[in-house]
């Protein structure tokens, strides 16, 4: 019904709280309006706002999550804080990161992070005070300036083997920090994705594959 978008999304996490952002969630929907639609580029809006959709091939599939933001009051923060150095002191690592990429997360530099409680902190980050809409959480290993290794809690589903807005949010967190390129592979524990970070906008790609298809009565 509008001429600045083709399709409307929103996003549930398990918990049922309506998240602004989902990257990897946005490219699936993304893929079936591709095969629809008979095009190879999209605009969905958001909660997060308008997010651009390019089909690479008939398994990459790319997004745009749009404008970046490491200000305090952006991610949102309950009071202002260095975001680049965010005072949650953890085992093992020292500070973190706290960034918006369409919704809030806070990114931890440390190494073996598969040795990393994450059930034990996750949920304590998520929940902690300095963040009103709660947070995502990414554990980050940097492997060299192209490469990094990525561990996440999300907000209102807890641990998963993989999350879009949050590789972007490890990317941007990344660079802030000088620590990698602006172009890096996130390796996820079921796969990669391509992260740009290019005029302060994120542009994810990575595969997308059906599962099954099923039917339910609303």
């Amino acid at each position: 019904t509008s001429s600045d978008h083709d399709a409307r999304i929103q996003i549930f996490n398990p918990n049922g709280d309506s998240a602004e952002a989902c990257g990897n969630g946005t490219r699936c929907v993304a893929k079936l309006l591709f095969e629809e639609k008979k095009t190879n580029n999209l605009k969905l809006r958001s909660l997060a706002g308008i997010l651009s959709a390019q089909k690479i091939n008939n398994d990459i599939i790319s997004i745009n999550l749009g404008r970046l933001s490491h200000h305090w009051e952006d991610i949102p923060l309950t009071r202002e804080v260095d975001t680049l150095n965010v005072p949650i002191q953890l085992e093992n690592i020292i500070s973190g990161v706290a960034v918006n990429v369409g919704n809030p997360h806070i990114v931890f530099f440390g190494k073996n992070i598969n040795l990393f409680d994450l059930n034990c902190f996750g949920p304590k980050i998520e929940n902690h005070e300095l963040f009103p809409d709660k947070t995502n959480v990414e554990i980050v290993e940097i492997v060299n300036r192209k490469v990094l290794k990525m561990r996440v809690w999300e907000r209102g589903a807890g641990i998963t083997l993989a999350c879009g807005s949050g590789a972007c949010a490890a990317v941007y967190a990344s660079t802030l920090k000088d620590m990698t390129d602006n172009d890096v592979e996130v390796k996820l524990a079921k796969g990669s994705l391509q992260v740009k970070i290019q005029n302060n906008e994120a542009i994810m790609m990575g595969p997308a594959e059906e599962s099954f298809r099923g039917y339910i009565e609303i």
